[in-house]
């Protein structure tokens, strides 16, 4: 994990009390983020292999609340696991890529708040798969702490938002690349030969 991958993924998690790396719990396979004044909300960036990094957040008594999981590639890492903690409970939920993409959209600053857009909608909703899976989203959101939910709401909608302008400039910049190259009709108008009178432009 470079430096550049390293600052995207903690930029997701951060809040007003931004993180600071601890130095003396970082070590060659983690680096371990901090806040001021705060020795349990901890941030662990830990490099499972080459390309797979866990991050693992913390809250004000040290529990994990948060478990996600991320591909690093080229570009901007990819989160390919989420997990939050059940209220009341030790327990991991995991949400899959359809729930995600329903916080991201309906998602709103508090967990009420989220859960009533995603209400709204199920009546509204005819297909059955798309129901379920609003339906899973809801039970599950209703089963974390105010503070977990919000948490989630937040780093998803941070993190999509990356993703989105990502693609925007990655597809601008090849669009431009791409006007840049001569098209092959102008290719050859330019390939002529003048030798003689009788020569042909090719």
């Amino acid at each position: 994990m470079n430096k550049k991958q390293e600052q995207q993924i903690l930029d997701y998690y951060s809040t007003a009390d931004k993180y600071i790396r601890s130095k003396t719990h970082s070590n060659a396979h983690q680096t371990v983020f901090t806040k001021e004044n705060d020795k349990y909300q901890w941030l662990v960036l830990e490099q499972k292999s080459q390309c797979e990094v866990e991050v693992r957040q913390t809250d004000r008594h040290g529990t994990i609340t948060a478990r996600d999981n991320y591909e690093l590639t080229k570009n901007l890492p990819k989160c390919v696991g989420v997990e939050r903690l059940c209220e009341g409970a030790n327990i991991q939920i995991p949400f899959n890529a359809d729930e995600i993409n329903l916080i991201y959209q309906f998602g709103e600053q508090g967990k009420a708040e989220t859960c009533a857009s995603l209400s709204a909608i199920l009546p509204q909703i005819k297909d059955d798969n798309t129901k379920q899976i609003v339906s899973s989203t809801l039970k599950k959101l209703n089963s974390l702490s105010e503070e977990t939910c919000a948490e989630l709401t937040a780093t998803t909608k941070r993190r999509k938002l990356t993703e989105r302008d990502h693609s925007i400039r990655t597809r601008l910049a090849r669009a431009k690349e791409q006007a840049k190259q001569p098209t092959v009709s102008e290719g050859k108008k330019h390939r002529t030969h003048s030798k003689g009178k009788g020569d042909m432009a090719l």
